[in-house]
Formats: C-alpha cells, structure tokens, sequence
C-alpha cells in the first residue's frame, strides 16, 4: 500500500473511531484527488449548532493523535456537515470540461445515473483518438452513411478545428458551389465569444447538406473557412478564452449544439474530436458526448496516454451520467490468428482495468474491431465507399441505432396498446427439461431446427451436442410420439415404414432397458472386455421386445423368446440372459448372424428401424469409476457399429452422446465418423422460431396481432427468415435494449443464453422469457408505472429480462452441477471469485496442482463454463474467463465490474 493509500485508511479509521461513540451514524469519506491529494467529508450530529471555526477545531483535535491536520499536506480540502446540510447540499459538478479540470477533481460522493432503457434522441456521438492516424474520421464517415442508409437524420461536426479531417473526406459533395460563404464551427464559436448577442453567422449559413442516394439525410457541420483568417481565429481559442465561454451567461458551444437540434432535428450528431490532450477534444468528449467512441491501435504507446483520457471521462461520468464509452480497435493489422488473439485479450483487459464493465454489459460489447484495409486509406472521398468496406463498420452503427428510439412504432398501437395485460396473463413459456416433458406436450414444445433435415439422413449415425442443445427432446419425439415425427419429416424424408426403437435410455420408457446399476452388475460378471458382445445382443434384445413378429424366426434364440415372453420382465433376468450369451466361445458370431436375420427379415417385409440410444451420459452413473465404465462401453459400442453398421441394409443406428463425452473417446477408426456424425446447435433463427412458437400457440391476442402485422403463424415459421423473425419479435421484447445497453434486444439474448464453446441454450431462452413474463405481471399487480417509450409499445421491457437473468443464470449452473456431478466443489469455490481469473488462483482456491489443476481446468473448459484468454506464447499463469451465462449463477462478478 502506498503511503497516501495508509493515510486515506489512517485518517477514516481514526475519525470513524473517534466520532461514532458519540454519533452512530457519523459519516467519514476520504477520496484521492489525480495529484496525490487528498479530499475530507465528515458528516455527524456532532456539529449541530456549532461554526466553521469550531468544527475545525475539533477535527484538528482529533487528528493530533495521528500526527495531521486539516491544513497540512496531504489534505487538499474538507466539508464539515450535518445530515442535514448533507442532505441540502447542491450536487457536485466539473465547472470546466478540460482534462485538468476533471482529472484534478475529486471523485463524487454519488454516481450520476440516467434513464437506462429510455431510447435518447439525438444520440450525440463523439468519435476521439489519443494519436491521429487511426482512421478516426474514416470511421465516423462510414458510420454517417450507414446511419443515413437505415433513413436517419445524421449531423456530423467537425471538431479537429486544428486539422480538419472529416470536412475533407466529404467535401466533394458537400461543397455548394455557389460562392456562398462555408462558415463553420470555428466561426460560430469565435464571433459569438466576440459578440455575443448577435445571431452571427447564423446556424444555417454553417450547416451543408451532404448528398447521398439513401433514405436518411446527411449534414455537416464544416471546421470553418480554411484561409488565414481562419488561423488567426484559432489562435485566440485559448485556455481563458474557454474560461470565460464556459463561464458566460451563454456559451457558445451549447449554443451550437442547441441551434443545431432546432434546426435539423436529427437522431444522430456524430462529432469529429481532435486527437490528444486538446481542448476542443476534451469538450467533445467530456461536455458534448453522450456516447464517446475511442479509437486506438492495441499498442503500449496507446495505452499510456488513453490511461489519463479514460480516467477523465469515467470521472465526468461519475459527474453528471455520460459519457459512455465504446472502443474501436483501428486499425487491426492482419496477424496469425494466435497473436491477433492475444491483441485483443490485452485490449479487453485493459479496457476492463481503465473503463470497467457497467452494470449488464459484457467487454464483448464494449469493442469493435477494424481490420486495416489499404483500400480505405486509397480513398480520396467517403461518398459512394464500397459495401464491402462500409459493413465493417456496421457493428458501430448497431451499437448507435440501439441507443435510438424507432423510427416508427413496429407495429399498430392498436395492436398491442390496451392488449398488454391480456398478453401477459396469457403468454406461457415451458423451461423444462426434456426428460421431465409429458410425452404428449412434446410436438408442441419441439422446434426443427437447421440440423433436422441432415439427423434424418441414414448416414447421421452419431448427434453430438452439449446437454441442453435438444438431443432428449429429438429422442422422445421419435421414440413417444414417432406419428408426429414422421410428420415433421414429412417434407425431408418419407418414414412411413420406418420404426423407432429406443437402444438404450430412460428405464422407464421399456423394461427392457437396463438402469445404471445393472449396467455395472453386468461388467462385474463378464469382466471390462465384453461390451461388444453387450451391445449385440442388447440391440436384438430392444428389437424383439419391439418386433413380437421376430419370434417366429425359427434360427434366433429360444432363450431370448422366452425371456420376452415374461409376464414381468425383470433386470435381473435381463442382466442373467446377456450374461448366458456371453459363455459360448461363439457368442460374437452367433449374435451376429441373428442380427443379419433380423436385418434380413425386415427387408422382405418392407420395414426398417431407427436404433436410437439416449441417456448415454448418465446411464451408467456417475463417478470415477462409472465414468471409466462409461468410456470403455461407449468406445466399443461406436467402434462395433463402424465395423458392423454398413453391412446392415435396414437397421440404422442414432447414438446421442453429449460433446465432451465425445471428446474423451479414443478407439480404432474414431475419425471414420466424419460424415456420419451431426453436431446439434441452434443457430440464431433455430431460437427465435422456438420462441414465436411457445408464444403464438399461449397467447391467442399477440397471435392476432402478429399474423395481422407480420403475416405469421406457427404453421408458417419456418418459412421466415432470420430478418422477418427478429422484426416479428419487436412487439414482445422491442428491438433494443436501451441506450445504456446498447443492443438491439436479440442480439443481448443471444449473448447471454451462450456458454464458453458459443453453444446457446434453447431451455435458457425460454427461462429467460418466462422469467420475465413473471416480472412484467409483478410490475402490474404493484401498479408501477412503465417510464419508457417501450412501455406501450412491447409486452417485455429491457429491465425485465435483465431482471430475470439471474435466475436463469443460477438455473444453468445447477443444471452443469447435475451433469457433471464431479465439478460440484470446484464450482462451489468459485463464488466470490472475479473473472478472468488465472490459473494459480485456481490452484489456491481448489488446492490442487500440476496434472490435477490441468485437468480440472481441461474438464471446465470441455463444459463451456472457461474459456482461456491467455495464448499459448503469453508467460504463465493462463488466464481463463467466465461464461457470462455463469457468473451470476456461480455467485462470480467480472473484473472491472461497476
């Protein structure tokens, strides 16, 4: 610690202890100013009636016993007060917006806060670099223009008044050409610090309307005439001058933004700010800004001076609510994919140690990145840019556009308006798992996604996934409701005379499956080597007590027709037959003749099976030596089918098995099931589908709505498109989630319902929803009001999904504690951690090292729940970041968090 840091605790310590025998509620704070000093707040009942003078007095006194006073270094300045003139105090403020001004004030007692999910108009956006040569007006120019293009109303103002970037790159159209005068920022800003009360030039002579083939309109706002003059004019915008601006009754630079709102009302002001440590760039970003954009190559020469710029803007928005703050990495040089990762994890850990993470914003969304292009830097004007340069940039104008309010309502008011009690009391979201479905809620439930057409090919033997990812769900419709199943792949593939044949899952669905206990009292009897011979004769097993045809074929076993014929079919007396049929020496082959007799039987009668095995994860138990049991059975049983499966013309295998388990294996041929193996995920319209569904079939008002609107309906979902579906999403959760965020509303959902390995979570999403359909009725029944412009307009405001995310957070790390019982303790030490986190801060917190530590990590990694920052070249420790979707749940809080 510091020796300033030691006094700061000495002197709080030393007054709170003193002051609050007398006065419970005493009230010490002592803050740091930039310089090194100190500043003093003491508030207590202490100094009821009593001056100035004599408040000192005792404070000095008090102070003597550590060998300080109020008027010696380090203290810089002091408030002496009672709760009550506490309370009537005026808030603090930054009375100039230099950089010295701010970064030599105190921190605020309170943070300014703003009206997060309120869409602001106009959205003042200061684009700012610490170096010139990072493509900062070139960003700002393509933003403008792909603002323009989605129709709004963008002003751009040239704030570099010392080299003006932005005019130059837009001139070519935006000149009038009629020997009118181009006054501009500098000539506003100057004559009216020279005359004040004259309207000159007025606000019209300095705006140009740049041309543009779009919908929206573009304007800018010039540096000024570029002549000597000008120069001159320069000259005298020094340090007082702004002074006495700021200070004056009325300042021009408000002023200017003020004409400029009542002139053009636009959605968008983007401001052009000069690099470094400039005035003019200083009232850009910490005055005028609602939003900052920092533009900066992820270099150390950057980060040293954009230290000192961060630290001021984050000060001014302690102050007074803004400026927010987004990052453009510009620009980006082409670099092998290792080191590019480790350019950009430095980047993100430091933004996340100098700006910090605001509340419900990951440092995904704090960033964008810009490849460098040498076709941008050949362009000699931004009007008429190629698309392909333009999209780059199309992170940026999303982050802007979510900030605003629509352009038009997204759907009638008088579809929603009056409607939105009645939507909530009757939306419905099903969050549950597969397994505990009723088996008659399934096609209802159930959501095709983009996988479906390949899982119903003959030649998909193997589904992977992370649990979660709809495996279950696949398995029980096929094998519960195998009607509604052919159905559903009806236009893909004719099933008709197919049958599903549950190989292996929930012992409940068939008597013939074995439990997990059984499972082990088998390889206890037969010995760790005879799974294939198990897997043979429990695929005939499944199959016979499916087929009761199958029994009239005089060449299979006796044994096992018996054995179905049981009135009660016993695990033991299953467990006892495959046990028999493993004693002949023959045993393998004899199998395999009967299951080639039964293929054969099956193809003259014009039949064929679906094998499908589910539950291959849990259904041998859990712990070590389960798990090891587990390994040595599923590495036979996908072995045995790649050696045996394609001489078999009419019984396919499905084998559903969970990623990470995939990942463990190691047997003979593994990579032969490329091709035959479909890796289950949910791409961005696979969720939104699910989520209309479960809607439009509870909700039979929002239904109308959207079908009147939109033209959708449940029998038409999957004819949309990803951009018909977001937009018929609008009226239920709106389109952004508010300035504060950041984000149009899908985009933060998908996010956050995402583990490490980027696998989304379909029983998440639809937790999420139900979670805060339960928040916007509890808003209801307590008569709160809604604030913002989304309350009449969407069913689910932002904060209520914010709200709900918590719960779903907890609800998926209890889920990852079921799968993956052996991470239990380790996850429980992980609360009250920050993420990132290294791995010796691992090692301390779950005492383990060295192949213990390495493997637990590997196991979390395979689980989605770390993702490792560090590259393999960085020096150790390794660093390992959170799923966002676990933080809350593990009880976690990022790193620079606030």
């Amino acid at each position: 610690m510091t020796d300033i840091s030691r006094i700061l605790d000495q002197i709080k310590s030393h007054l709170l202890q003193e002051l609050q025998p007398q006065d419970p509620e005493a009230i010490v704070s002592v803050r740091k100013t930039s310089l090194g000093w100190l500043t003093v707040q003491v508030v207590t009942d202490c100094f009821e009636g009593k001056t100035l003078a004599e408040r000192e007095e005792k404070i000095d006194n008090l102070l003597a016993a550590v060998k300080l006073n109020l008027g010696q270094y380090p203290i810089a300045s002091y408030s002496l007060l009672t709760p009550q003139e506490e309370f009537e105090q005026p808030d603090e403020s930054i009375q100039l917006p230099l950089w010295s001004d701010v970064l030599m004030a105190p921190d605020p007692n309170h943070r300014a806060s703003i009206e997060k999910d309120m869409p602001n108009r106009p959205q003042i956006v200061t684009f700012y670099s610490f170096k010139g040569g990072v493509g900062r007006s070139t960003a700002l120019g393509m933003v403008a223009i792909l603002l323009v293009n989605r129709n709004r109303r963008v002003v751009i103002i040239d704030f570099d008044l010392e080299a003006p970037g932005i005019s130059i790159l837009l001139r070519p159209d935006a000149a009038d050409g009629n020997g009118v005068q181009n006054y501009g920022v500098l000539d506003y800003i100057h004559q009216r610090y020279l005359t004040p009360n004259e309207n000159i030039p007025a606000i019209e002579d300095c705006i140009h309307q740049v041309n543009l083939p779009s919908r929206g309109e573009l304007f800018l706002v010039p540096a000024g005439e570029y002549n000597e003059n000008y120069v001159h004019r320069l000259a005298e915008l020094d340090r007082r001058t702004w002074q006495s601006l700021y200070k004056g009754e009325t300042n021009p630079v408000q002023q200017l933004i003020k004409d400029i709102k009542e002139q053009i009302d636009p959605d968008v002001i983007l401001i052009d700010a000069r690099p470094g440590f400039n005035d003019t760039g200083a009232i850009a970003l910490l005055d005028l800004a609602d939003t900052g954009v920092i533009c900066f190559s992820p270099t150390d020469q950057s980060f040293d001076g954009l230290r000192w710029v961060i630290q001021a803007a984050r000060k001014q928005s302690d102050y007074q609510g803004k400026p927010d703050l987004r990052f453009l990495l510009t620009p980006m040089p082409t670099l092998a994919e290792d080191q590019l990762d480790s350019w950009i994890t430095k980047a993100e850990d430091w933004i996340v140690e100098h700006w910090g993470l605001p509340d419900g914003v990951s440092v995904g969304e704090l960033y964008y990145k810009i490849f460098y292009n040498p076709n941008i830097a050949a362009l000699s004007s931004l009007i008429n840019a190629p698309v392909n340069l333009l999209n780059d940039y199309l992170p940026i104008v999303d982050a802007i556009d979510a900030s605003l309010p629509d352009i038009k309502p997204v759907i009638p008011a008088t579809a929603t308006t009056g409607n939105r009690e009645t939507i909530l009391n009757e939306l419905h979201f099903e969050a549950a798992r597969a397994q505990d479905l009723q088996a008659d809620s399934i096609p209802t439930i159930f959501q095709r996604t983009e996988d479906f057409p390949k899982f119903l090919s003959n030649r998909t033997w193997l589904v992977r996934g992370a649990k979660g990812t709809g495996k279950s769900i696949l398995f029980r419709l096929f094998i519960e409701q195998s009607d509604r199943a052919k159905e559903l792949a009806n236009t893909d593939v004719d099933l008709t005379i197919c049958q599903f044949v549950a190989a292996h899952g929930e012992s409940r669905l068939r008597a013939s499956i074995l439990s997990s206990e059984n499972l082990a009292n088998y390889e206890q009897q037969v010995g760790e080597n005879s799974w294939a011979i198990f897997w043979l004769n429990y695929a005939i097993l499944q199959l016979f007590s499916n087929f009761s045809e199958l029994s009239s074929i005089p060449e299979l076993n006796n044994g096992l027709a018996a054995l179905i014929a049981e009135e009660y079919l016993t695990q033991a007396s299953i467990v006892e037959w495959l046990v028999q049929r493993t004693q002949s020496p023959q045993a393998i082959p004899q199998a395999s003749d009967e299951l080639r007799k039964i293929d054969r039987w099956l193809n003259e009668n014009n039949k064929s099976v679906w094998l499908l095995y589910d539950e291959l994860d849990a259904g041998f138990g859990f712990g070590s030596d389960s798990y090891a049991r587990r390994r040595r059975a599923l590495e036979t049983l996908l072995a045995w089918w790649l050696e045996s499966g394609t001489s078999l013309k009419r019984i396919v295998p499905k084998i559903f098995l969970r990623e990470d388990i995939w990942n463990q294996l190691s047997f003979v041929n593994k990579g032969h099931y490329v091709g035959r193996s479909l890796q289950l995920s949910w791409d961005e319209a696979d969720l939104w589908r699910l989520v209309l569904r479960q809607a439009l079939q509870s909700s039979s008002t929002l239904s109308q709505a959207l079908e009147q609107e939109f033209g959708i309906t449940v029998g038409r979902l999957e004819t949309f498109e990803l951009g018909q579906l977001r937009r018929s999403l609008y009226p239920l959760w709106g389109e952004r989630m508010g300035r504060g965020k950041k984000a149009f509303t899908y985009n933060w959902v998908r996010t956050r319902i995402a583990d490490s390995n980027e696998n989304c979570f379909p029983r998440s999403l639809v937790l999420l929803l139900k979670e805060a359909v339960c928040n916007e009725k509890e808003a209801v029944r307590n008569e709160k009001n809604f604030s913002t412009e989304y309350s009449s307009e969407i069913v689910l405001r932002p904060k209520s999904l914010i709200d709900a995310f918590p719960t779903v957070s907890q609800q998926r790390v209890d889920e990852v504690r079921n799968e993956y019982p052996e991470l239990e303790e380790p996850l429980n030490r992980l609360q009250g951690e920050r993420s990132p986190i290294d791995e010796k801060r691992l090692s301390d917190i779950w005492n383990v090292q060295d192949g213990e530590l390495s493997l637990r990590i590997k196991e979390m990694v395979e689980a989605g729940i770390l993702r490792e920052r560090s590259r393999p070249k960085d020096p150790p420790p390794r660093i390992y970041s959170i799923a966002e979707l676990y933080l809350y749940g593990l009880g976690m809080v990022r790193k620079g968090q606030r």
